[in-house]
């Protein structure tokens, strides 16, 4: 953030009522959106269930629209691409086992031909690891684990037979092959706010997520945080790059396009923690409404010195739409401005 060539992403939801129940027709219209588009990214959520609030706001109905698998959807899209890179935003890094993770990376590295991205963080839905049995540890220990993960994904990814003595995961003799064929590793993306988190952004981090729709003056605020520890590290601050992910409602009829965010909203009657991301956040930092009034809202962002950005879909009936007037209006106006 601050200087350098501006990026975009879509982002589009796995979840919720799909147009004519057609999952595979949307991602596959989005993906060649996005490769022919000018989009730097296509993220997709990495989730096995989520809370009835955000399934019901994306025009589903809980316990069968949930999320299809992440990894096996961008298998699948970066088959039917050429050039656009793949990431998650975000996988919780202690959802699987990391030896399992670390083997569907690097093969899908291998195949997409080094066009993978990670995106990971500690979890936040609780009952998607306790519904399948798997412990959601406190935060300290859900963070240790993670480091623990982390380093073993490295060392498979980097080791001809790695082996591990942590007090979660162990490894002994384990090989996995073939590598990643990006030459500097697969990047990690972190996404989160919180200190620990930016920790694990300057000790592993290629780039940091922000929550979805932040407000300008918060991505200030914890980026001099993010700067101060990538200081202390003796990182230089460009060495990270920053997302900010918006919620985009667009459309040539503004007002239909506000529609569908208020009906959205609605929909969701979001607690306070969902609601802070997806309630009134949306309405006030979102893309809602004409091209025109997208560059408006992206201003401060620019004005700030964001060059990345992940544009959110959902529900997934507006993402075909919006996502068509990113790649004509949007893509074009912030490579303008590089």
């Amino acid at each position: 953030m601050t200087g350098g060539t501006i990026r975009c992403g879509l982002s589009p939801v796995l979840h919720g009522g799909f147009p004519q129940g057609d999952r595979s027709g949307l991602l596959r219209a989005l993906a060649a959106v996005a490769d022919q588009g000018g989009f730097d990214m296509f993220w997709v959520e990495d989730h096995t269930r989520l809370p009835v609030e955000e399934i019901s706001a994306s025009e589903g109905i809980s316990g069968v629209d949930e999320p299809l698998d992440a990894w096996t959807t961008l298998a699948w899209m970066a088959g039917q691409t050429e050039r656009v890179r793949f990431g998650t935003e975000v996988t919780p890094v202690t959802l699987r086992h990391p030896a399992t993770l670390a083997m569907s990376l690097a093969t899908l590295d291998v195949l997409s031909n080094g066009r993978i991205v990670f995106g990971a963080g500690t979890g936040w839905h609780k009952n998607e690891f306790t519904s399948l049995g798997i412990p959601f540890e406190k935060k300290d220990e859900r963070y240790a684990k993670s480091i623990e993960a982390l380093q073993v994904m490295h060392a498979l990814w980097t080791e001809p037979a790695a082996n591990f003595d942590g007090a979660f995961y162990q490894l002994t003799d384990a090989m996995l092959a073939p590598k990643p064929v990006q030459s500097s590793g697969i990047p990690i993306w972190f996404g989160g706010f919180s200190d620990q988190l930016l920790d694990l952004v300057v000790r592993f981090g290629s780039g940091w997520i922000l929550g979805t729709n932040p407000d300008p003056d918060f991505i200030v605020e914890r980026r001099e945080v993010l700067w101060q520890k990538l200081d202390a590290a003796g990182r230089p601050r460009d060495s990270v790059r920053i997302a900010v992910p918006l919620m985009a409602h667009l459309s040539a009829d503004g007002d239909r396009a506000r529609a569908t965010l208020d009906g959205y909203i609605e929909r969701g009657n979001f607690g306070a923690w969902l609601g802070d991301f997806f309630g009134e956040n949306a309405r006030s930092f979102g893309l809602v409404g004409t091209a025109k009034d997208a560059k408006a809202r992206l201003q401060p962002y620019l004005e700030i010195g964001a060059r990345d950005f992940i544009f959110d879909l959902r529900p997934p009936g507006v993402a075909l739409e919006t996502a068509e007037i990113l790649a004509d209006s949007i893509v074009p106006y912030l490579n303008a401005q590089d």
